[in-house]
């Protein structure tokens, strides 16, 4: 009876450790899409900030041209065009560092995910060694 009182207290400590363990794992996921939000959030504000450095910048090279009387043609296009040109390198170097820093919170939940299940699988593993060996060890013919 003794065998069987210890099974059914395995059975509950695994049901209660993989009600822990679900848990984690949500816990886990929301912190993830939280700093997921985050970096989103971030890289729109650095892309409207990079938008409105170029609107000031268009607005101050248009306002030196006009006074210098060269607000038209070619050349003062092409310049305004390199205004652009900059800003939407700097936008997507934003989005590079976004990439990364995104590839990395996916990779440390990843392994953070994977880390929790081995050391669950591991107690587990353990208890029911140990389990295996103490019911191998009362059935003895022995004894």
């Amino acid at each position: 009876m003794s065998g069987l009182g210890t099974l059914a207290t395995l059975g509950l400590e695994l049901a209660l450790q993989s009600e822990a363990y679900r848990r984690r794992r949500r816990e886990l996921a929301r912190e993830r899409r939280e700093r997921r939000r985050e970096l989103l959030a971030r890289l729109a504000e650095e892309e409207r900030r990079e938008r409105e450095k170029l609107l000031e910048r268009l607005a101050a090279t248009r306002a030196r041209a006009g006074a210098a009387g060269v607000a038209t043609g070619s050349s003062f296009d092409a310049v305004l065009r390199g205004l652009e040109q900059r800003s939407a390198r700097e936008i997507e170097a934003d989005r590079t560092r976004f990439a990364a820093r995104l590839r990395d919170v996916e990779d440390l939940y990843r392994r953070r995910a994977r880390r929790d299940l081995l050391a669950r699988s591991e107690r587990w593993l353990g208890r029911a060694d140990g389990l295996l060996r103490g019911l191998v060890r009362r059935r003895s013919l022995l004894d």
